[in-house]
């Protein structure tokens, strides 16, 4: 197997935001291992492989712990679709589903931005109440997952899994806009994809609602739309189709 060195002359201090230091569930002192991938730097704590280290919004939507999968769904079984551009929006089985508890809203929003994998109870704990003693914010935690768990809709149970300490989707039933924009973000410069990827965007991820954690979220998504409208306005105005081009100017000024 042939293995690449690299010389590093420099030492280079790169300081980090303390909302991702919380999200990565580091304390001072913790090792982080940097992992350079597409022209991307990543971060992830090198105590442990199972601690989830966020991230805007995957190519991918990241599989269940492997310990204990998530069983393929049959045909008749019902999907969860849930809008994340605009108001979040959750409907299943014809049904749209009203959050009677908001932390449990911000716990779906919140996994949803991760990629909707597995991330461990006391990093969310942390995230959903940032000013609550540990403990007190692991209760809080198991209170809104007992009410997720608990939901029904239509006779099917919310798709949310709950084990060996961590909160994960299961994938077999969920649908989501954001997964969907990003499969089409990632045919680059590809004007039907980009052309649906655009029709999926109805505003800023979750913009009525007010997380502390959700600023570098929009800003992801909104950069992505604003590249994907550039390019089809110059793309239409090169080929002489100015009414198409208006269209996605009319998209950037909503």
């Amino acid at each position: 197997m042939n293995q690449t060195s690299i010389v590093i002359y420099k030492t280079w201090q790169i300081n980090i935001p303390e909302d991702f230091i919380t999200r990565l569930g580091v304390r001072e002192g913790n090792t982080l291992l940097c992992l350079l991938e597409d022209n991307e730097i990543r971060l992830r704590p090198a105590e442990t492989d199972r601690l989830h280290a966020p991230t805007p919004a995957p190519s991918a939507a990241p599989a269940p712990p492997t310990q204990e999968p998530v069983p393929k769904h049959s045909t008749n079984r019902t999907e969860l679709r849930i809008q994340c551009f605009g108001s979040m929006s959750v409907s299943m089985t014809g049904q749209k589903i009203i959050f009677q508890n908001k932390k449990a809203k911000e716990l779906v929003a919140y996994l949803l931005c991760n990629g909707g994998g597995p991330i461990r109870n006391a990093v969310l704990a942390e995230i959903l109440w940032p000013d609550a003693p540990p403990a007190n914010a692991m209760d809080s935690l198991y209170k809104v997952s007992r009410y997720l768990r608990n939901l029904r809709i239509g006779g099917e149970s919310f798709p949310i899994v709950m084990t060996h300490g961590e909160i994960y989707f299961d994938y077999a039933m969920l649908s989501c806009d954001l997964y969907e924009f990003e499969k089409l973000y990632q045919q680059k410069e590809q004007v039907e994809a980009w052309s649906e990827a655009i029709e999926l965007y109805h505003g800023s991820v979750f913009y009525d609602e007010y997380y502390d954690w959700i600023a570098p979220y929009e800003a992801y998504y909104d950069i992505r739309f604003l590249e994907m409208t550039d390019y089809l306005i110059a793309y239409y105005e090169k080929a002489g189709n100015r009414e198409m081009a208006d269209y996605y100017r009319s998209k950037q000024d909503r």
